[in-house]
Order: structure tokens, then sequence, then C-alpha cells
């Protein structure tokens, strides 16, 4: 005889229950591990309207920073992250040097206040910038005990665009974007650049570029 069928009613159903649950449990896990490895891996959203033309391979083009970016203590690490980006692409990046074409960059970061308040947008003030580079906003009570909005969440964003020198036309243009709730350029600048310029001249269109570094 088949022993699952002498055991009573009840106790089957119990030992049906726990399966169940066990099984439920492994599938948690395994979701949960999942995303632990998907934290290890950063993804840039990426457009670039159209391909290349085959002329900027190979071609010389003067590097022009965006006037934000040209100043200040982060100047030079974002200005080497763009030329090792364009180097890797094929380019021959050159600065001050007059070139056939002319490459503008710039990394800014905003606060998505959408994505940080889905359930609450929009706020009922205008946001507050402390002198710590906190955010509060008028009428949310941040310092009330126990009970807060979390972070604000950060889109930190290279641009760039290649146009011919003499004329001042576009030839193509690139940016990358990744949200966070860091709002620092610098520890992403070189991964932001190098997705800009992602399979460079042929890759086009929007599409996610996956860096495997630990999430930041």
């Amino acid at each position: 005889m088949n022993p699952s069928l002498s055991t009573p009613g009840p106790a089957r159903g119990a030992a049906y229950s726990l399966r169940a649950l066990l099984l439920l449990g492994a599938l948690a896990l395994l979701g949960l591990l999942g995303g632990c490895a998907s934290l290890n891996v950063n993804a840039y959203h990426v457009d670039t309207p159209k391909p290349a033309p085959q002329a900027l391979v190979g071609a010389h083009v003067q590097l022009q920073a965006a006037p934000a970016d040209a100043e200040g203590p982060q100047a030079e690490a974002l200005r080497t992250a763009v030329l090792d980006a364009m180097t890797r692409a094929g380019m021959v990046p050159l600065l001050g040097s007059p070139a056939p074409y002319t490459a503008r960059y710039a990394f800014r970061v905003y606060v998505d206040f959408e994505a940080s308040f889905p359930s609450a947008w929009p706020p009922p003030g205008p946001p507050i910038l402390l002198p710590d580079g906190a955010w509060i906003y008028n009428g949310y009570p941040w310092w009330y005990h126990g009970w807060s909005w979390p972070p604000p969440w950060y889109e930190r964003v290279f641009e760039v665009e290649i146009r011919d020198a003499a004329s001042g036309a576009l030839v193509w243009r690139s940016s990358a974007v990744i949200g966070g709730y860091d709002q620092r350029i610098g520890p992403v600048a070189a991964q932001l650049a190098a997705a800009a310029f992602a399979d460079f001249p042929q890759g086009s269109g929007r599409r996610l570029v996956r860096d495997p570094q630990p999430a930041r």
C-alpha cells in the first residue's frame, strides 16, 4: 500500500502545507540572491540617436568642457574620464589644439523629485537645500522622531556632442545616465563616459549598458 494513501487527511494537508512553505522559502531565497547579484552591476541608460559617421573613427577631435566642468577640484578627473573613453572609442582627442571636429561634454546631477516621492507628488512646498547638502521640504516632517521620507534619488548624467569645427553642424551626440542615492559624479565619471561611447561608432538608440562594478 502507498504510505501516503494511509496518511490521515489533516496530517496529509499539514505535510503539503509544509512543503509549500519550504518551496516558497527557497524561491524567496533565490530571488534575494539574484537581487544581491544585481547590486554588483551598474546599469547605465544610454541614448545615442544615430550611429557616428565613419569619418570620426581615427579623427582628431578638440575636447571642450562645459564651463561648470572646466574648473573646480573635479575638472581634471572628469577630463581624464572623457579622454580615456574617446581614445578607447578610436578617436584622437586633443586639448587646445585645432582639429576638424570639436567635442563638448558636460556632467551634471539633479534630484529626481518624482522618483524620490512617488506617492506624494508634488511636494506641498519648495525644496530647501541645507548647508550640509541635505534637502528638506516645506511641510514634510523630516525631523519627526521615528519617521522620515527616504533620501532623495539622484540622476547623474554625462552628455557629449561632436560637431564639425568649420560649420558647427552637429555630427554625433550621446548621453548616459545612472540613478542612485549618491550625488557624487567622481565615482562614476569614467563609467558614464565609457557608457556613452559604448559600441562606437555603430551603437545607437536607447539602451542599457551594464558595467560589472560594485554598485555605488
